[in-house]
């Protein structure tokens, strides 16, 4: 019986990584559709394009970029890699770039921003428009949604409208899962 526990458990972790890992390309895919959309928008209404979260600086983005830099790439570390970058927190707003005077794209960067709400107003002034914004997010019910570092919350509408907080005990309640099955994988007996 132990043997069979510990094949399940291994089954289970293998599912796990194999979801993360397919979630991860999905999310890929996704941001170069929804960028496709942002460039053809700036393009139809002739506005800069303004891309907010740098497109080198995730973990498998650095590798395997999904997107460009646009007419401006802000990000509150700035964007090495591209011509025109704002190092600049969009919680405090964004002074270098005119009310309704862009199409914004914004990759994975709600989840991690200090204030949310200030984050979407700035986003908001800058497009003018609902429909000069495109957002990509970490999928809600992966672990990367969860326990990536420095995430504050889980986005779980396409518009940026709906999302939760990621709380310490939702952490601490996922890596025990975690660890109770790595441990049933690995432990012989």
């Amino acid at each position: 019986m132990p043997a069979t526990r510990r094949v399940i458990a291994a089954l289970g972790l293998g599912g796990i990584a194999t979801y993360e890992l397919l979630t991860s390309f999905g999310r890929n895919q996704w941001r170069q559709e929804v960028w496709a959309q942002a460039v053809a928008r700036s393009t139809k209404t002739q506005r800069q394009l303004v891309v907010i979260g740098d497109p080198r600086a995730g973990l498998h983005t650095r590798v395997l970029p999904a997107y460009g830099c646009g007419d401006v790439c802000v990000d509150m570390n700035g964007c090495p890699t591209c011509p025109t970058s704002l190092e600049v927190d969009i919680t405090a707003g964004i002074k270098d770039l005119q009310d309704d005077s862009s199409v914004v794209f914004v990759s994975c960067v709600l989840e991690y921003v200090s204030d949310i709400q200030a984050a979407m107003a700035e986003i908001k002034r800058i497009a003018g428009s609902q429909d000069n914004i495109f957002f990509v997010f970490v999928d809600p019910y992966t672990l990367t949604g969860i326990l990536y570092p420095g995430a504050k919350r889980r986005v779980g509408d396409r518009n940026g409208e709906t999302w939760h907080e990621v709380t310490t005990w939702q952490r601490v309640a996922v890596m025990s899962a975690l660890m109770a099955v790595a441990a049933a994988a690995i432990v012989r007996g």
